[in-house]
């Protein structure tokens, strides 16, 4: 993994961000890596991209997952397993747990 190639690949836009658990009533940054689909968070583009960068060391270093990772700074790096609220209710989120 090449880290200046991920930085400049990065598909940037800025919204309000509901990746995380809670919600930032503020637009940050989003950096999206059209490769693994991680995503990077920053108050700025780029710190959104250099977030990026660690997310998808950290998918390149868990190579049984496939999973995107989200991260909001180094150290702050996390598996992806929900969706963002556009994408999906909270009764299906809720329900796709349900095992019937």
């Amino acid at each position: 993994m090449d880290p200046e190639t991920v930085f400049e690949r990065a598909d940037v836009t800025r919204e309000p961000v509901d990746l995380l658990p809670g919600r930032s009533e503020e637009p940050l940054w989003v950096a999206t890596d059209p490769e693994t689909d991680c995503r990077g968070i920053g108050d700025f583009e780029k710190a959104a991209r250099t977030n990026l960068v660690y997310a998808v060391e950290a998918y390149h270093d868990e190579p049984a997952t496939t999973v995107p990772f989200i991260s909001a700074g180094k150290g702050q790096t996390y598996e992806m397993r929900w969706l963002r609220a556009s994408e999906t209710t909270l009764a299906d989120r809720l329900q796709s747990l349900l095992p019937f």
